[in-house]
């Protein structure tokens, strides 16, 4: 609009020149003269009209590409608002969830650590007469119910994935009765979480110690088969492959020396 105007003066200041010049020159000009004049001037009119017009139509354009991208921006913005919106939901959401299992997790550990405390008192007031003289009793320090109860907790905090509550339950349960009918059990689920929480090379070592603790027990070709994919996790491929021939010449025909010829071929062997 500045532009615009300053155009509209200057226009008008030419025209009072021209008309200055013509009375002015009216007494000895001629006709020929005032109409070349005339003829000048509204060349000059139509081409600053032209010019004016193009200014007009850059400033339109100018005008509508603003407006454009002041629209697009706004739409960005609405956009962006929305998914913020939408992450703030999620992430409200999640700290929910989280905040629920939390408190089913510190529900977990407490009731873990009563059952513990409850075992605890009973094994203090039963007679020590009792498990000494019990010649079907094989536990350090507490009944088969004690221990079966115990063990039973700390395998249905790993069901619910509390491995921090089911480690604690299962160590104290190897605590109490190494000699158990479940301590292999309970040494392949400790093994198991060790693995589940990333830490190979103590979960190596766990499955590795059931072979020399429990030679005879039926989850020793469990745990070789284990340490023998945690060994392919590792790139260890050929203590691997020793591992699973082992398992197939020292439990031929069973389901676990299946299972290690079909990871043999898997690693190409």
């Amino acid at each position: 609009m500045y532009i615009m105007t300053r155009m509209k003066r200057s226009v008008a200041a030419r025209l009072v020149l021209a008309v200055a010049a013509i009375v002015m020159l009216s007494g000895c000009a001629t006709k020929s003269d005032i109409r070349d004049l005339q003829t000048q001037m509204l060349a000059e009119l139509r081409d600053l009209a032209e010019r004016q017009e193009a200014l007009i139509t850059t400033l339109e354009l100018e005008s509508r590409s603003t407006q454009d991208t002041l629209r697009t921006q706004s739409n960005q913005i609405f956009d962006f608002r929305g998914e913020i919106t939408r992450q703030m939901r999620e992430i409200s959401r999640s700290l929910t969830t989280i905040e629920a299992l939390t408190g089913e997790n510190q529900r977990g550990i407490s009731g873990v650590r009563d059952q513990l405390a409850n075992l605890r008192r009973s094994q203090v007031a039963r007679p020590p007469a009792s498990t000494a003289t019990d010649p079907g009793n094989s536990l350090v320090g507490g009944s088969g119910g004690d221990a079966d109860q115990l063990y039973g907790t700390a395998v249905d905090m790993l069901n619910r994935g509390s491995l921090a509550t089911a480690s604690m339950a299962f160590r104290d349960f190897l605590s109490g009765h190494p000699n158990h009918e479940f301590a292999p059990d309970a040494h392949f689920n400790l093994a198991d979480i060790l693995y589940q929480q990333e830490n190979l090379e103590d979960a190596l070592d766990a499955f590795g110690e059931i072979r020399s603790r429990f030679p005879t027990s039926e989850k020793v070709p469990d745990a070789l088969y284990r340490i023998a994919q945690i060994q392919v996790e590792m790139d260890d491929t050929d203590d691997a492959i020793e591992t699973l021939e082992r398992i197939v010449n020292t439990y031929p025909g069973t389901v676990i020396a299946d299972m290690a010829s079909d990871l043999l071929a898997d690693i190409g062997q």
